[in-house]
């Protein structure tokens, strides 16, 4: 398996019915065999879900447009894990200091020549700054997927076994938890906004 360079450009995509559902283009900080750290610049482009009417998507279904904006937010860094089902972002305010984490559920990231590809699932966990507090985010939309169908009752309460174990996995330090990621800085240079690099709609 090739390893990404520091500074390389890659994109984070979901993927749903076998088409790009979401991409986002980010910076590879550090790849490593068991987890990878990746970085999004503030003002980067990126592409997400929406009905043909305009209006941002949450919930999939059989159709829907992929349309851009910029992130205009803080800088966001990435904790990838393949095959865990999970990933930590870590959230920045203007003036960089450490907001939040919050950890997403989601089908596995799995690498591919472009980056990682994955599908959420809908539940988040919130994690504060100090990492002493955290609850639960969009559990009325995973009971609307569930009502149409996308989840059983089943496979909600594994998620929520799994947002459990992400987060005692956080507040134990545990790999790759175990840096101090809260006062990480990018390379200024690294601050650019990125581009989509060539691929990214290849599934």
């Amino acid at each position: 398996m090739k390893l990404w360079e520091p500074g390389q450009v890659i994109v984070i995509r979901e993927i749903w019915q076998n088409k790009v559902y979401s991409v986002t283009p980010v910076r590879v900080v550090q790849d490593t065999i068991g987890w990878s750290a990746l970085y999004l610049p503030p003002e980067t482009p990126c592409l997400w879900p929406h009905t043909r009417e305009g209006l941002s998507m949450h919930i999939p279904t059989d159709e829907w447009v992929l349309d851009g904006g910029p992130w205009t937010t803080s800088d966001v860094l990435y904790l990838v894990q393949p095959g865990s089902g999970y990933t930590a972002f870590g959230f920045w305010n203007d003036d960089h200091t450490f907001h939040s984490w919050k950890i997403n559920l989601e089908q596995p990231m799995r690498r591919t020549p472009h980056g990682f590809d994955y599908m959420d699932q809908i539940l988040d966990i919130v994690v504060s700054a100090d990492r002493s507090t955290w609850h639960w985010r969009d559990e009325d939309e995973v009971r609307q997927a569930q009502d149409l169908g996308l989840f059983t009752e089943e496979q909600v309460t594994e998620l929520y076994q799994l947002g459990e174990r992400a987060v005692q996995s956080l507040l134990a330090n545990e790999p790759p938890f175990d840096r101090n990621w809260e006062n990480w800085k990018p390379k200024p240079a690294w601050r650019v906004p990125l581009d989509l690099p060539p691929g990214w709609d290849e599934v």
